[in-house]
């Protein structure tokens, strides 16, 4: 590796930062201008794949700088006895010695004519540098910093991924309801007159509503660009699902929070197993939480239980200590599915509650989608040179009277003693 190659190299990361550069410019063009996430997104990645590039060829040119720094200086990392043996070797042992004496014919004790620190002009370059006690300006090896930034894992969204989705570009979604009806439908003799049924129908409508927050970061911070936007990525962009999530599960439904839906969903009330189940279990409960949902003509699809509770469920035996799973369950890659049920763990739900029910019945509509904007003019922002990020979203929950017969929300307790066959 000559200088010719490594100024190809030179070349070559300088290249790749002015990709990077012109997909920063595109990227912030494209957030003013609002596009779709999925853009966003795109750019991102593409932004990142070329960082992780430039800095394979940074780990590469610094490999090979230090490489013919050694080939220059004719050695390696320096130590006493290499240049001791150097010189033992081309001046004899009378330069570097006095009054040797043999020991057992094969070695020598020597007493130095000179400062053995003479013989270690060049720093060496495997010493380890702490960044809180040296200068990284004078250090030739810099501590390794791994990327990105270590954390607590956050909360696995739950809900936006099994509920309908829509969009909308009102403030308000409406919809019509059937709130009674007189069914007086029946078989006819010839001659006699049809008997009437009656139908009632209401308009009914849910607000759009909006969930946000904030950070402030000085105006250095946001020229490191490329970092800031990951930050972004990382942290405020899932920030605001989590929160919607949180909303479509147990927003009050008064303004500002959105319809949750364990607010309406219904509690277990079907008679159907009362008192038939012997030895029921959390199976059993998730079972007959889906023939109430059933026997309303809804399918249920999921459901959702603490991780605790689900855990459980895995380790359920039989009186002999014997891993017992239910004909009625299969178990996929983790994943518990009771007579065609899913079964989602998440720490939303408490222990000791259960939610099933037909999600497609509860409707996300977006009026605008996840927005990030950046503001230099709050309070004394300006003085302080620092930058106020938002994140916000704006979106409404459909949630009609009827659907909340095809959810079952409950206490897995109250649905074992109501179903468990007790023996006199």
């Amino acid at each position: 590796m000559d200088e010719k190659q490594l100024k190809v190299l030179t070349d070559q990361i300088q290249d790749e930062l002015r990709t990077i550069n012109d997909i920063n410019v595109e990227l912030k063009k494209e957030m003013d201008k609002k596009a779709p996430m999925e853009r966003i997104e795109e750019l991102i990645n593409k932004a990142a794949g070329y960082e992780l590039s430039v800095k394979t060829l940074s780990d590469q040119f610094n490999a090979f700088e230090l490489k013919m720094k050694d080939f220059k200086l004719k050695t390696g990392p320096k130590s006493f006895f290499g240049d001791f043996h150097k010189e033992y070797s081309e001046k004899g042992m009378k330069m570097v010695a006095k009054n040797g004496k043999p020991i057992n014919g094969t070695s020598y004790t020597f007493t130095l004519d000179v400062d053995p620190q003479t013989l270690l002009k060049a720093s060496t370059i495997d010493t380890y540098t702490e960044l809180s006690d040296s200068a990284l300006a004078d250090a030739v090896v810099v501590p390794m910093r791994t990327p990105g930034v270590e954390k607590l894992p956050d909360r696995q969204v739950a809900l936006m991924d099994i509920v309908g989705r829509g969009v909308t570009d009102s403030n308000r979604v409406t919809w019509v309801e059937r709130s009674a009806r007189t069914e007086a439908t029946a078989s006819v003799a010839e001659g006699v007159t049809y008997a009437q049924s009656d139908l009632t129908y209401i308009q009914k409508s849910a607000e759009v509503e909006k969930i946000g927050t904030f950070i402030k970061v000085t105006g250095e911070a946001l020229e490191d660009w490329p970092e800031m936007l990951t930050q972004i990525k990382n942290e405020l962009l899932p920030s605001v699902e989590r929160k919607l999530d949180e909303q479509i599960y147990k927003g009050t439904g008064t303004t500002p929070q959105l319809d949750g839906i364990i607010t309406g969903a219904r509690a277990y009330s079907t008679t159907t197993h009362s008192g038939k189940i012997p030895g029921a279990n959390k199976f059993d409960a998730l079972l007959c939480a889906g023939t109430q949902i059933k026997e309303y003509h809804f399918m249920p699809d999921n459901a959702l239980m603490s991780i605790g509770d689900h855990d459980k469920m895995l380790m359920n035996k039989d009186s002999n200590n014997r891993y017992d799973i239910p004909a009625f369950v299969s178990i996929i890659n983790g994943v518990i599915y009771v007579n065609g049920i899913r079964v989602i763990a998440n720490s939303l739900v408490t222990d000791g509650e259960i939610l099933a029910g037909d999600f497609k019945k509860v409707t996300l509509y977006i009026k605008r989608g996840i927005e990030i904007k950046i503001w230099d003019q709050d309070s004394t922002d300006p003085e302080l040179d620092l930058k106020t990020i938002t994140a916000s979203v704006r979106a409404v929950v459909k949630f009609p009277a009827p659907s909340a017969y095809a959810f079952v929300y409950d206490q897995i307790a109250d649905i074992l003693s109501d179903i468990e066959l007790l023996i006199a």
